[in-house]
């Protein structure tokens, strides 16, 4: 049967290579499912523990819940910053072949035409937005496996890329961007904070998931309950 089989499928050297490999899909599937429910369930319990720590503060203090927001009753922004932590909690992964890898190169790519779309029809500053977004689509692959990717230091930095827009008074219904301009910069515009700490969230559930957020502490929790 073993013979039979190699024969088929010349790529494995018996029934149990293809069972390994066959675990090794399952177990990244199953990883997948994790870190994408994860994200989702770990941003939803801290949304709506913030919005009634802010709901409870408002009526009982009288303190304006807008002054510092960490999330947005804004529909049309509470729902990218559900996305967002879902994204994130993939994101990581992306330096390896794996599901999540597939979902974001083909958001890039899709972003990549439209930038260059942009850039022969209205103007260069498109084709450079598209080459910095080339850039940084290729570090994730010149890297190890759980490199710079699953670090706790990018957990804090990458999310960052969300209070750009509105520290650079960038419009996003503005497709052409005329309202950027790079020498005006305002860091004290905090109105995409609820898009980092949505980021943030979603990475950081990623790294717990992975064992990898606490460190060694965790790694030793870890094995003392697979002891029991």
């Amino acid at each position: 049967m073993s013979r039979n089989f190699c024969i088929i499928c010349p790529g494995f050297r018996s029934l149990e290579d293809f069972g390994s490999l066959k675990s090794i899909r399952i177990k990244t599937v199953g990883l997948f499912k994790e870190h994408f429910i994860g994200g989702i369930i770990s941003y939803s319990v801290f949304y709506f523990l913030a919005l009634g720590a802010s709901l409870g503060l408002q009526f009982g203090l009288q303190w304006d819940v807008n002054k510092v927001s960490v999330i947005s009753l804004n529909i049309w922004i509470a729902i990218p910053c559900f996305l967002i932590a879902m994204l994130s909690g993939l994101w990581p992964d992306v330096d390896i072949k794996s599901t999540p890898q597939k979902i974001f190169y083909r958001i890039f790519l899709l972003l990549d035409i439209v930038l260059i779309y942009k850039g022969i029809t209205d103007g260069r500053r498109y084709l450079l937005i598209s080459a910095l977004l080339g850039v940084f689509a290729m570090l994730p692959l010149i890297g190890k496996h759980r490199g710079w990717t699953h670090s706790r230091v990018t957990m804090f930095l990458l999310p960052a890329l969300f209070l750009l827009p509105a520290m650079y008074d960038i419009n996003p219904r503005d497709p052409n961007l005329s309202s950027f301009n790079y020498t005006r910069f305002d860091y004290t515009d905090l109105s995409g904070l609820p898009l980092y700490v949505a980021s943030f969230i979603g990475y950081a559930t990623h790294l717990y998931l992975d064992g990898i957020l606490f460190g060694r502490w965790q790694k030793k929790s870890r094995a003392k309950n697979n002891q029991k």
